[in-house]
């Protein structure tokens, strides 16, 4: 699949005034054009930095209004492909400074924040082509007063506001955003396990698989017991995957606790499945079903390395279990889950949000609503250079672009017929990638996005005052 223009896919956002609808647009292509610019280097003087500011403060411009038509187009890709894979997770945007931000929550005395939920929509054909995004679910956590008792499990679960909430409603917003465009399977890591999501689920026939973290009670045809008792003692097959490396980086300490750092590795897995009912905890009210049919998938690896943690999941799921191909479907649908993580990083690395020195929870969400398709496009880009490496560049710039990409790469010269493998590492070394580094990440792609977009301008100003000379 190729790229349009943000412009042309968000140019139909209804704003009530022309004016914002102009201003919405020259924004838009500066930030597509330079993601990880600071607002002021993105805009071509000091009165389009103020008029932007402007639009962002602008009480008609909202997070809803400014991310419906990439919503609208989502659906569209969506409908065209049938069934697609909806990644859900929920992520932290923290910003640094002692200046309280209107809106935030306090993190520490030199952090503040909120949280946000996201659904993107991914292609279910194998070749996970990330489609756009369905749902953007902001929300300030709250936080009990000192000397608050913490409310008993009944009352936490019975809470209409409680957090964990925000899963059920990335659900409802998929589905009311996709409608009857396609078929979406709903992919979901531990924080998704929820017995309420899964009633939710399984009331309005969505389709999900979901890794689960809490040791659940559990029914089969054998008799009662737990997920990890009643698992079926022989493998149905095994398989060797490359598990990724994880660094410790800077990730809050929790995060570390869950996925601590590992070397990346050839892992053996094997699998097992079996349909069983999830039997509704005690904590729960009595308003939601008793037991939940479900099927659940068992993943293992043998001979792990020592010292290191053995990958285990369990996924629970609506998908059928019937054959190995089947069940091997379920865990290769799970692991397309990694792309959520790689749209936030394109988010905050490649287009730098967490940095943007804006003042209110307003504000910040106006410029999430313009730089989330971007980190999209951001995406889409590394996805076509690692599936359609030999297409032509043209799907993915513009015939200006390629001139200025042409006229810079004088150690490494291109041809007149760019593929998009070749036009996408030129870009890549204009944001400082050297080639035995591997494949480019989001900081260099952004980087030299920034970088062209300076060189295109000046190559169009040296255009302009050529024409001038001539004339």
């Amino acid at each position: 699949m190729g790229r349009s223009t943000l412009v042309e896919e968000m140019g139909s956002s209804d704003l009530g005034d022309q004016r914002l609808h102009d201003r919405r647009d020259r924004v838009i292509a500066a930030l597509e054009q330079s993601p990880d610019a600071a607002f002021p280097e993105a805009c071509a003087t000091d009165a389009d930095a103020e008029a932007l500011y402007r639009f962002l403060r602008n009480p008609r411009v909202s997070l809803d209004a400014l991310i419906a038509p990439h919503v609208a187009a989502t659906r569209a890709r969506c409908a065209a492909v049938g069934d697609v894979l909806v990644l859900h997770d929920t992520t932290d945007m923290v910003f640094a400074g002692e200046s309280a931000r209107e809106g935030l929550l306090a993190l520490s005395a030199r952090r503040q924040g909120f949280w946000l939920h996201a659904a993107l929509a991914v292609s279910a054909d194998g070749l996970r082509a990330p489609l756009g995004l369905l749902a953007l679910l902001p929300f300030v956590r709250k936080v009990r007063a000192p000397g608050t008792p913490k409310p008993p499990s009944r009352t936490r679960s019975a809470d209409p506001t409680k957090e964990s909430r925000c899963w059920g409603d990335g659900v409802a917003a998929v589905r009311a955003g996709l409608g009857a465009a396609g078929q979406a399977i709903h992919v979901m890591d531990r924080a998704g396990d929820n017995y309420e999501l899964f009633a939710h689920l399984r009331t309005h026939h969505d389709r999900f698989v979901v890794r689960l973290t809490h040791d659940r009670q559990v029914e089969t045809a054998d008799g009662a017991g737990t997920l990890s008792t009643v698992r079926p003692r022989e493998a149905l097959g095994e398989r060797q995957i490359m598990l990724a490396a994880r660094a410790t980086g800077n990730r809050p300490q929790q995060a570390r606790r869950k996925h601590p750092a590992r070397a990346g590795r050839a892992a053996t897995l094997r699998f097992a499945a079996r349909p069983l009912s999830v039997q509704r905890p005690h904590e729960w009210p009595r308003t939601l079903p008793p037991s939940l049919c479900v099927n659940v998938v068992y993943v293992w690896e043998v001979n792990a390395p020592p010292g290191e943690d053995p990958v285990e999941w369990r996924l629970i799921t609506s998908e059928p279990i019937d054959t190995l191909a089947q069940v091997l479907r379920v865990v290769d649908i799970y692991r397309t889950r990694w792309l959520i993580e790689e749209f936030f990083k394109a988010l905050k690395t490649g287009c730098a949000y967490e940095k943007r020195q804006l003042e209110s929870l307003q504000t910040l969400l106006v410029a999430l609503a313009l730089l989330a398709p971007v980190a999209w496009q951001l995406l889409l880009l590394r996805h076509l250079v690692q599936t359609a490496p030999e297409s032509p560049a043209t799907a993915v710039f513009t015939a200006r672009q390629l001139d200025v990409l042409r006229a810079s790469s004088t150690r490494t010269p291109l041809g007149p017929r760019l593929t998009i493998a070749e036009a996408l590492l030129a870009l890549a070394r204009l944001g400082g990638h050297l080639r035995q580094n591997g494949s480019p990440g989001w900081l260099v792609l952004g980087r030299g996005l920034q970088k062209l977009a300076l060189m295109e301008s000046g190559w169009i100003a040296a255009q302009q005052a050529k024409r001038c000379d001539q004339s």
